[in-house]
Order: structure tokens, then sequence, then C-alpha cells
């Protein structure tokens, strides 16, 4: 059996998905998660709002809004700790680590 410790640089292995890249937030008002994907010109082009992370992740696949699976493994791993936040009550700030109050 063949055994791999994983590793990832964050600046030498991150590349741009061609399709775009997302920025996520949290509506606390409406108790829901957001995506914004940009394409150009850094403007949000489409917007996808759900109340749990498969609601978001389901639709951007449905709709081939992403073509690297580092990128939707990526989306995945921060929808759900958007979703802790929301459920918590924690701030949420993209790319951050959740810091438990």
């Amino acid at each position: 059996m063949e055994e791999i410790t994983g590793n990832y640089d964050d600046f030498e292995d991150w590349v741009l998905d061609p399709k775009g890249y997302f920025l996520i937030r949290i509506d606390r008002k409406k108790k829901l998660l957001e995506v914004g994907l940009c394409r150009k010109d850094n403007k949000v082009e489409v917007t996808i709002r759900g109340e749990r992370p498969q609601d978001i992740y389901f639709e951007v696949a449905k709709r081939e809004l992403i073509s690297k699976l580092d990128h939707a493994a990526y989306l995945g791993k921060e929808l759900e700790k958007a979703y802790l936040a929301l459920k918590y009550d924690l701030e949420y700030i993209q790319d951050e680590e959740l810091e438990i109050k």
C-alpha cells in the first residue's frame, strides 16, 4: 500500500480557474450562504444563494461554472466554513480560519 503525505503551498500551487473565481459571504438576516462568480474585471457576473453548502456547489457544478477539481474542493471547504459560521454565529472571512469565541 502506498502512503502519501499531502502538501499544498498557497503561492506555488495555486492556479486560477479559467472559468473565474468565487467570492463567498453569508447573509445573516436571510440566513443564506452566497457566492458570486467573477470572470472579468473583478465583477460579479453570477450570484448563487442557498441555505446549505450543497445547494450552492450543486448549482455551480450543474451550470459548469467551475473547471478545476481543486477549485471545486476549495469551494466546498469554504462553503462549509461559511455554513458553520452562520450556524454558530461566528465571523466568516474567506480564506481565513474560523475562530471560536
